[in-house]
C-alpha cells in the first residue's frame, strides 16, 4: 500500500518543473522505452447506472474503488491488458491487478474461463484471484463500461529509492460509453483539461525534503483530483444534462460488444 498525492499544474510550468526534478530522478522503465519518455494510458472505467463510485469520490467517502480494464499505448495484435481493482483509504492506495489479451477480454466476461484467458507468468503472483474479484465486482453490482479516459504519462523514479514515483499526466481526454472494443480509439474524444496537467506523486518510504521545496516553490498544493469524476463532470456539463445517471441508465451499453 502506497500513498497518493496529486496536484493541477498549468502546462507553462511542466518545463519548468522537469528542469527542477532532473537531479533527483531517473526516468521511469517503462517510460525509457517510448518517445519523449512518455506513453499512453487507456482506461475503461466500470460503475452502476447510478454512479456509485462517482457519488462515492464526490460525498469524499474515504474508503472506495474503482473498476477498470487498463491498456497501453496504442493498438497491437498480441496487446496484453489488466483488469484493475484501485482500492484508496484517504490518500493510501493498493491495487489489484489480472492481465489478460485484449482479444480475449470480452470472451472471458462473457465465459469466466480463468483457464483459458487469465495469464499467470506476467510479474503477477495473484491474477487467478485478482481476476476473480474482478469478475465478482461487475456482476454482483451490474456494473456497466462508463467511460473511457485516455492521457498521455511522463514518469520518473527517484534515483535513491524506485518506491517514489512521479508522473506528469497530459493531455487528459475522454468518451462515454466505450464498448471494450474501443479501448485503443481515439475518436470524437473531449478535453477537459487543456491547460493544465495532472502531477502525481506514489511513496511509500516518507516525502523528501528536496520535493517539498519543488512544490512550494511552484506553489502547489495537494488536490483530491480524480480523472474519472473530472471526466464524467465534464461530460455533464457538456450534454447540459441535468442527471447523468438518467442518460446512462437509458444507454447502457453491453460490454460485451
Amino acid at each position: 500500500m502506497r500513498l497518493e498525492y496529486k496536484y493541477l499544474v498549468p502546462l507553462s510550468s511542466v518545463n519548468h518543473i522537469r528542469k527542477r526534478l532532473f537531479p533527483y530522478v531517473d526516468i521511469d522503465e517503462f517510460a525509457s522505452e517510448c518517445l519523449d519518455n512518455t506513453y499512453t494510458v487507456r482506461s475503461i472505467y466500470f460503475d452502476t447506472s447510478q454512479l456509485s463510485f462517482y457519488h462515492e469520490k464526490i460525498d469524499g467517502l474515504q474508503i472506495r474503488k474503482k473498476i477498470r480494464i487498463r491498456g497501453y499505448n496504442d493498438y497491437r495484435e498480441n496487446n496484453i491488458v489488466f483488469l484493475e481493482i484501485k482500492r484508496k483509504n484517504d490518500n493510501y492506495i493498493n491495487k489489484n491487478r489480472s492481465p489478460i489479451m485484449f482479444h480475449n477480454v470480452s470472451e472471458f466476461l462473457n465465459t469466466k474461463d480463468f483457464d483459458s484467458f487469465i495469464l499467470t507468468n506476467y510479474g503477477t503472483t495473484a491474477s487467478y484471484s485478482d481476476a476473480e474479484m474482478f469478475i465478482h465486482n461487475i456482476h454482483s453490482s451490474q456494473l456497466k463500461p462508463i467511460i473511457l479516459v485516455v492521457y498521455e504519462r511522463e514518469a520518473y523514479t527517484f534515483k535513491f529509492d524506485d518506491r517514489l514515483r512521479i508522473t506528469f499526466d497530459k493531455n487528459l481526454r475522454y468518451v462515454l460509453l466505450p464498448s471494450i472494443a474501443k479501448l485503443y480509439s481515439d475518436e470524437e474524444m473531449y478535453y477537459p483539461l487543456q491547460k493544465y496537467f495532472i502531477l502525481e506523486i506514489k511513496f511509500s518510504n516518507g516525502f523528501p525534503s528536496w520535493l517539498q521545496r519543488i512544490l512550494m516553490d511552484f506553489n502547489l498544493g495537494r488536490m483530491a483530483l480524480s480523472k474519472y469524476t473530472i471526466c464524467l463532470d465534464d461530460a455533464s456539463s457538456l450534454k447540459s444534462l441535468n442527471n447523468m445517471e438518467s442518460y446512462l441508465f437509458t444507454r447502457a451499453v453491453d460490454y460485451l460488444v
